[in-house]
């Protein structure tokens, strides 16, 4: 049972509502003063143990979708790489090194990795590609350091091995901690962010008004 509100935010790199739900996150993180703990995970481990895969008519209507919360929010989108989906394992790993040697760092360099993907529409697949992503945030070692390290590999497979055993689907899949409350609520996708502000008695708002006021 928690003693104070806290949230688990699992992601992939290479999910684009994983993008949009961290901006949300991000901005409600500091809104609601609760600690958010970003853990990188393998979306298509976790689709394929759901047996969750993509309509030939989804992919379409999901870009426009993205591109519509784009124009309302400012959360920038130009597209996506010619690789899509990629192999998103060097920024999982670097990603979760980071967040044990640099945890304040980690937000933006999640971003970094992201605006690389969907603004410069090219995917951070390879050590250089991440490097260069996050070139003046952290040295390259850093990035040369996770990959070698098998503590990154182990901490990744056990967040994937984590969000499968709740049933998970997709990315973002977020766990929610409340007082008084044995267990977490589960709530799945970027868009879910009244039903969590509702269970953890927070405040909410409209995308363009979250986006639109300095002050949030």
């Amino acid at each position: 049972m928690a003693d104070s509100p806290k949230i688990i935010f699992y992601f992939d790199t290479a999910s684009s509502f994983s993008y949009l739900g961290f901006e949300f996150m991000e901005r409600y993180r500091a809104l609601w003063n609760i600690p958010v703990d970003y853990r990188p995970f393998v979306l298509t481990d976790v689709m394929a143990k759901a047996k969750n895969s993509f309509s030939p008519y989804k992919l379409p209507y999901l870009f426009q979708d993205i591109r519509r919360t784009s124009a309302i929010t400012g959360i920038p989108f130009k597209g996506v790489p010619k690789k899509y989906p990629y192999d998103s394992s060097v920024a999982l790993r670097t990603l979760h090194h980071i967040k044990n040697v640099h945890a304040d760092l980690l937000p933006e360099a999640m971003r970094r990795l992201w605006r690389m993907e969907y603004v410069e529409c090219r995917a951070p697949e390879s050590p250089e590609d991440v490097k260069e992503a996050l070139a003046g945030l952290v040295d390259a070692n850093v990035v040369d350091t996770a990959i070698s390290m098998p503590e990154t590999l182990d901490a990744v497979t056990k967040n994937t091995e984590d969000v499968k055993k709740i049933k998970g689907f997709g990315a973002p899949t977020i766990l929610a901690f409340k007082p008084g409350q044995p267990k977490p609520q589960f709530f799945f996708g970027s868009d879910r962010f009244e039903h969590l502000a509702i269970y953890l008695e927070k405040d909410f708002f409209p995308m363009k008004q979250l986006f639109a006021s300095p002050s949030i």
